[in-house]
């Protein structure tokens, strides 16, 4: 087996907690655009600070409302964790007809609630573990241990 270190993907400190967020201009509800999320990439777009908030609202053409993993009441991220961060605009925080319980963010950047069933482009992530930062010859599995150190880890039976 060989292990080599691929110096440009490496994790640095600056951007080992980043996450990447895709835009997919293509309408779903918002389970089914969670669904496509988590097969294809991660999770439908967490944000949990500024910095994520305006790398996400990056991804999207400006005029775009595009579901974000935020869900239900208490708002909740899609992988079920909470954070402290929100970017709601109060006007759009409504419920409005009491079946408002998915996440937005509109062309302002804003944060609303809407009905789960409307269907909209949405924005995934791929967390933070983005790119590769060992190549392993012969064996399909990885690990980032230091900037340019490589770990392996073996995943039997679930290829990358």
């Amino acid at each position: 087996m060989t292990i080599l270190p691929l110096r440009n993907n490496m994790k640095t400190p600056q951007n080992q907690n980043k996450k990447n967020y895709i835009f997919i201009n293509q309408t779903m509800s918002w389970s089914s655009a969670q669904q496509y999320c988590r097969k294809n990439y991660k999770d439908l777009a967490m944000i949990e600070n500024q910095e994520e908030n305006t790398e996400a609202q990056n991804t999207k053409p400006s005029n775009y409302k595009v579901w974000i993993g935020l869900y239900q009441e208490p708002w909740t991220w899609s992988d079920g964790s909470k954070s402290s961060f929100r970017n709601w605009d109060p006007s759009s925080l409504n419920n409005y007809g009491g079946n408002q319980h998915c996440g937005t963010e509109n062309s302002e950047n804003v944060w609303g609630d809407e009905d789960c069933s409307v269907k909209r482009a949405f924005i995934c992530h791929q967390g933070e573990h983005l790119k590769k930062c060992c190549h392993v010859l012969n064996v399909k599995c990885w690990t980032c241990v230091t900037v340019f150190h490589c770990s392996v880890q073996f995943q039997r039976g679930r290829p990358l």
